[in-house]
């Protein structure tokens, strides 16, 4: 288990300047990948991280346990990346293009060795290529393993909306990763 973990439960104010800083960075790096899956930018997942943290060094203190404290950190930062992209919904200011973004810019070091690395890269390829709304139901459901009564409780739809969404999605990615995995391969 990561130590830094535990220094949430203690005052931030309290620690040494380095500690503090240890603390922000390995919080930065352990929640980094799964923000900027959901939100596809990089400006907005370092805002994410930072409200994310301030609400964590704030509440972390309040808490009973450390058994759950990964969970609970990545619990935090994708709701708070969920309330994000809602409220951005909601004001307009949001873009399909600023969801899909070149996925070769993210991973910037996808090497072609072996079949199975070829493939994931043209799965994860091909949910770019997908609305942010079935992109989040597919992460919800098949990445974190949610239920469908968590995900519609975090989404705020209707389980008979999350059904079709996700089989829509499911299609839709089917479609997609047939296409790019016969250009590529035949």
């Amino acid at each position: 288990m990561e130590q830094w973990y535990y220094f949430l439960r203690s005052p931030l104010d309290d620690l040494d300047t380095s500690i503090q800083e240890l603390v922000y960075r390995s919080f930065y790096q352990f929640v980094y990948r799964d923000i900027y899956f959901i939100v596809r930018d990089h400006a907005l997942t370092e805002d994410i991280i930072q409200d994310a943290f301030m609400k964590a060094i704030t509440k972390g203190p309040e808490m009973r346990s450390d058994v759950n404290i990964p969970a609970w950190i990545k619990q935090l930062t994708r709701n708070t990346a969920l309330d994000y992209v809602r409220k951005l919904k909601r004001n307009r200011q949001i873009t399909e293009e600023s969801f899909v973004n070149n996925y070769e810019a993210a991973i910037n070091e996808v090497s072609a060795a072996s079949e199975a690395r070829d493939r994931n890269e043209l799965l994860y390829q091909a949910m770019d290529e997908l609305p942010a709304d079935y992109r989040v139901s597919l992460f919800l459901f098949y990445i974190e393993g949610k239920s469908y009564r968590e995900i519609c409780q975090e989404l705020n739809v209707k389980e008979s909306v999350l059904t079709q969404r996700l089989a829509r999605a499911r299609k839709k990615l089917l479609k997609h990763f047939l296409q790019k995995w016969t250009d590529d391969n035949g």
